[in-house]
């Protein structure tokens, strides 16, 4: 048995193995309401993943036009300069130097 919370329109919102705070109402795991739930989570994973992978090609891609002189760092917008300087920091500090898995997805 799973244990939901659902929402003001009355749809899953909430999936837990124990009875918590507001997930008390039992179904069963092959309940349909409860794979409805799990696969939207699991597509939401799937965009959210490639979000982050595609955020990284347009870094790298930015990344080369700057490494081949074709803009200069200082021509994109302040908030821009700032993300990219943020995350190349993190990613430094995280030990993702070049990239997801060590591998640069443009190499410089």
């Amino acid at each position: 048995m799973l244990y939901v919370a659902r929402d003001a329109e009355g749809r899953v919102c909430e999936l837990h193995p124990v009875p918590l705070d507001g997930a008390t109402e039992e179904v069963a795991a092959d309940n349909p309401e409860v794979l409805q739930f799990i696969h939207e989570r699991w597509r939401e994973s799937q965009l959210n993943e490639l979000d982050r992978d595609f955020v990284r090609v347009i870094e790298d891609t930015i990344e080369l036009l700057i490494a081949k002189g074709v803009i200069m760092f200082t021509d994109l917008p302040p908030k821009v300069q700032e993300k990219m300087l943020r995350r190349k920091e993190v990613r430094q500090f995280n030990g993702f130097e070049t990239g997801y898995g060590g591998d640069d997805i443009i190499p410089l």
